[in-house]
């Protein structure tokens, strides 16, 4: 039995990953085109919360797996046994800058009877 290379093992991994990240944005098309209609249907009544919380966490898998992608991007321009060139790591977040927060109350007109 022949074994894997790891060449072939990245391939074979960044093949899996584009399919990933293929079915996820299509996965978050169909649901945004779903937010977008009934947005357009009706300005007043707000899209289900959980089609948002699922498009805010494929958001999140998409990253993750553009994350990996370019992981495996980076070990396949490496050659067999050579180190990624050091990136510098990146610069920390200034802690002194306030964020200012708003809370928003959205209110319903009441149905009449």
């Amino acid at each position: 039995m022949d074994e894997e290379t790891q060449e072939d093992a990245l391939l074979r991994a960044a093949e899996l990953v584009g399919e990933a990240l293929k079915e996820t944005e299509a996965r978050c098309g169909v649901i945004a085109q779903f937010i977008n209609d009934c947005a357009t249907r009706s300005p007043k009544t707000s899209p289900p919360s959980e089609m948002l919380r699922e498009l805010s966490e494929l958001h999140g898998h998409r990253a993750r797996l553009l994350r990996r992608q370019g992981l495996i991007q980076e070990a396949l321009d490496c050659a067999v046994g050579e180190r990624p060139a050091p990136a510098p790591l990146p610069a920390l977040p200034d802690r002194t800058a306030t964020q200012t927060q708003r809370q928003v109350q959205v209110q319903r007109p009441r149905r009449r009877s």
